[in-house]
This record gives C-alpha cells, structure tokens and sequence, in this order.
C-alpha cells in the first residue's frame, strides 16, 4: 500500500534504486555546500526506504538520520532555495493536489528543506524522550518524512509541471 501510494505520487522515484540515481544525478552537477546538503539527503532518503520496503523497524533508523549538514549551513546562513536556484517554488502536478504534501506547493524550496529537517528533529526527539509511546505510528512518520524527500528530488530533478 505505501509503495503503491509513492509510486503513483512520483512514478520517477517509485524504488529505492530509482531514487539513488537521481541522487547520483545530482551530486555530480553540484558542488561545494549545495552538494554536502544532497549527501545529507541521500543518506535520510536511503535510510527512509529501509523503513518504507519493511526492511527495517523505524525505531532502530530514526536515530541514524542526520542533520549535522542542514544545522551547520543553517547556522552559516546559507539560503536553501540556492538548492534550486532557477525553480525556487516547489511546482506540483496533479498527482500532488489532493496528497499530504499540498501543503508544500508554491512555496519555496527553503520551506520544503525546512520541513524535512524538522520532521527528522522532532521524530528523533520524541524517540528519545518516549520511545514505547505505543500511540505513535513509527512508520507513518518515517514514511511522510520520505514523501517530502521525494517530493524536493521530483522538484530538483526538474519533474514537475
């Protein structure tokens, strides 16, 4: 079910091999902090996947998410929508229009980053300060967390209207 509902949302980067080739794809065109940010990105994206294919419980990946890249470029000031300089808004198609991610349509690519960074940041903390919450859906959030990293790919990689 949650793979289907990924693929009909970015059919491009259904699979976990799919999407580390475009993040192949973007690396070799990036460089320097812009660059440093996508390895960031491409480890939570790998590890996200490991949750998404059941591979893996969310409760052992969460802790593994990094965001040491995003908080010392964030401190440094650096100004995410550089990520895409030429396409700042995150454009949709109509796949997105009625999903989760909505939200994240016409607005800056700084605001996606943003999103996906405090989504890690905020699963990792309450992990921390209650890990048997048994009301938490684990892997919702992990999977959400995923969508949003898709959806910065689909709009970096230029696949979107």
């Amino acid at each position: 079910m949650v793979l289907d509902t990924i693929s009909t949302l970015f059919s491009s980067l259904g699979t976990a091999a799919n999407t580390a080739k475009a993040f192949k794809d973007l690396l070799q065109k990036n460089k320097g902090e812009v660059r440093l940010l996508l390895e960031e990105l491409k480890k939570n994206s790998t590890l996200s996947w490991l949750v998404v294919e059941r591979e893996s419980e969310p409760q052992r990946i969460i802790p593994q998410l990094s965001t040491k890249a995003y908080d010392r470029l964030l401190e440094e000031g650096f100004n995410f929508n550089d990520l895409s300089p030429r396409k700042r808004k995150v454009m949709g198609n109509s796949n997105l229009e009625d999903s989760d991610l909505s939200s994240f349509i016409g607005k800056d690519v700084a605001n996606l980053v943003e999103g996906i960074y405090d989504r890690v940041k905020e699963m990792q903390l309450v992990l921390q300060v209650d890990p048997d919450n048994q009301h938490i859906d684990w892997n919702r959030r992990v999977i959400n967390l995923h969508k949003r990293i898709l959806l910065l790919m689909f709009h970096l990689k230029g696949w979107t209207n």
